[in-house]
This record gives C-alpha cells, structure tokens and sequence, in this order.
C-alpha cells in the first residue's frame, strides 16, 4: 500500500503529528468534526487569556475581532478559489442553505430539485420553503440529477460530495442546465479540490468544524457576483448594513458580507484561521491528494475481503453495508477506530483525511465485519 500513495511533498508522520486525538485514536470521523490541530487549541488558549485579562470592550477589542473576521473570511476565499468580498461567515453549511434558500423569492409554483442522498441539513430548509411558500420539491437519484431539469425547477440544490458514501456530483452537467446551483459542500471544502468559479455553481455552502478542523458553530458561504442581489437578507444585523449607524435605511453592505451570520465570535475565528494555516501549510494540493489517494486504496480493499463498498467518486468518504452498523461501529470504537453510521442506509462510514495513517487504515480493513 505504501508504495501506491504517489504524494510525497510533505512528511506524512510529520503532518499527523499536529493532531493530538491521534496519539490514541484512529480517528476517522471527519465527515462529522474533524481533528484539531495543536496550533488551534493554542490560538484558542491565548485567545481566552487575552480576552480574560484585558476584557472584552473598547474600539481595540472590537477592531481585533472584525481582524480575525476578516483574516478568517481571506483563508475561506483562498480554499473556495474566490475573493474575500464573495464569502459570508455562517455557523455551518445549513446555515448557508437556510441563507440561499429564505433569502430567494420563491413563490408558488416554482420547484426545488433534489437527490435521493441528502443530509437533513439541506432538506429540512427545502421542506420549509415548501410550507411557507407553496413550492414543489422533487427528489431523484443523485445521478440523474442534470436530466430532470423541468420548465419551472427555480435551483437545483444537492451535495457536492453525498454524504453517504462519497459519491462526487457531475457539477458541469448540472450548471450546463441553466438553473441555478446551490452546493451543499460539508463533504467536499477541505476534502477535494475546490474552484467555486471553475465549478460555475451560483451557491456553495459549506462546514467548518468537518475537513477544515475548525470549530463547531463555523462555517462559511459562497455567492457568485451574478446570485447576490437575487437574495434578499434573510437575518438582517450589524454586518448586514453598510453603514451600522443608519440601520434602519437599511442600505446591504458591500458584497456577501451583508448575509454574514451575527457578530463574530473571535475564539470561533482564532480556531478556524489557525486550523486553516494549518492546512495550507502543508499545501492543499498535497492535503487533497493524499486523503483521496489513502481512501481509494481502502475502499479497494474492503473490496477485495468481500464487503459491499458503495458506490463512490475520487473523494475521502468510504462507506461499506453491514448487518447492524450502530452495532459495528460500537465494537470497532472498542479497538480505538472512531468511524461513524448512516443508520438509514445500514452503513458504515469511514472519514480518511491526509491525517490518516497508512498502518490505522490496514488494521481497519482486517477488523471490518
């Protein structure tokens, strides 16, 4: 196996070094929180003792924190492929769904398309606007999505990456319809290479806390230049106005910024700009290529011992059917392999990031049932 893994532009040992969680864990559950990285849990540590001792007020505290905002929105444009002024600070992907999909002006009539494999983050937005404003939704298998394109489908909102197995979305047959895209991208920012302009979708929401080893409560949310004044501001705040002190003429801030998500949180932006950096520093090119390159030579594995691997594309999400996953995933946790189930499909999934180690993944295809 090792001599199959080409990437070499960084030390593999030196990389899983960062993650404190692996001194005792296979830790292969990124797909729901990622890792954090030693640089993180220091930024966050001086972060609380600077806020501790010096208190949280005055104009060099609030310039500190629209800073780290700031730095925080750079390092998520870098990993879009976008500028800065196109991305909005959110919670998580589904709060940048719920942003995409309330601030539309739907209306009776128009229909939202879907696939048969996604993440209840994305449907239960779907299913409001479907009570609020008389919408239709239809759902259909994730790979036959770019041909069930109809007169009325407003956006075709599905998963860049399915959460379920790894599938990967054919994205330029579905922007080649014509309809708007909306990206659930908690699979996919972090874990695959991602150019949200070459891509051409209209929306790209994604996580912070899964394949960016940021915090809970992160996140962030693309809008192409041609989308923005299609929405409206669904959450209306500080950062939604351009001048704060003439709120109530309610004039949008410059770019994606006015769907920022309420008021920065600096321990959320201590955490995820220092996990990022540690990212990029080891190179994306090298983070992406070297997690897909680790899953694929394990889901070929599981193969090969006989298990049913689901179907996938060149991702970091590998998942096999077993009898009882709740059950299974009990017993590998029991031999130190944190992986998690998708009780609706009888999975078992497995999370592979750069982070992985050749040696856990060998023990886990000996130990899979």
């Amino acid at each position: 196996m090792r001599e199959s893994i080409a990437t070499d532009l960084t030390d593999p040992a030196g990389f899983r070094a960062q993650f404190p969680v692996l001194e005792r864990l296979a830790y292969l559950n990124a797909g729901t929180e990622g890792p954090v990285p030693r640089q993180a849990v220091e930024a966050v540590r001086a972060r609380v003792d600077y806020e501790a001792s010096n208190g949280r007020c005055g104009r060099p505290y609030f310039e500190g924190v629209m800073e780290l905002a700031g730095c925080a929105r750079a390092a998520y444009a870098e990993v879009l492929g976008c500028e800065p002024h196109e991305v909005a600070l959110t919670g998580s992907t589904t709060d940048g769904v719920n942003t995409v999909i309330a601030g539309l002006d739907l209306r009776a009539g128009d229909e939202i398309l879907t696939s048969d494999e996604e993440h209840p983050g994305l449907l239960a937005p779907v299913g409001r606007a479907v009570r609020r404003h008389g919408i239709s939704v239809r759902v259909v298998p994730y790979a036959e999505l770019p041909g069930e394109i109809r007169p009325h489908t407003r956006l075709i909102a599905c998963s860049h990456v399915s959460w379920v197995g790894g599938k990967v979305a054919d994205v330029p047959a579905l922007v080649a319809t014509g309809v708007p895209v909306l990206l659930d991208a908690a699979q996919a920012l972090g874990a695959v290479p991602v150019d949200v302009r070459a891509l051409g979708c209209a929306f790209y929401a994604a996580s912070g806390q899964k394949w960016l080893c940021g915090p809970e409560g992160s996140g962030c949310l693309y809008v192409a230049p041609e989308h923005l004044d299609e929405l409206l501001v669904p959450w209306p705040g500080y950062s939604s106005v351009a001048d704060p002190q003439q709120a109530l003429e309610f004039e949008p801030a410059e770019g994606v910024k006015r769907l920022d998500h309420g008021f920065p949180s600096a321990m959320r932006g201590s955490w995820a700009l220092a996990s990022l950096e540690a990212l990029a520093a080891a190179g994306w090119a090298w983070v992406h290529d070297r997690a897909a390159s680790l899953a694929g030579w394990f889901a070929g594995a599981l193969a090969e011992r006989g298990l049913e691997v689901q179907p996938r594309g060149r991702s970091t999400l590998v998942s096999w059917k077993v009898a009882d996953a709740a059950a299974e995933v009990e017993r590998l946790a029991g031999d130190g392999i944190v992986v998690r189930s998708i009780p609706a499909f009888d999975l078992v999934r497995a999370s592979v990031g750069a982070w992985s180690s050749e040696a856990e993944l060998e023990r886990l295809v000996r130990l899979a049932g």
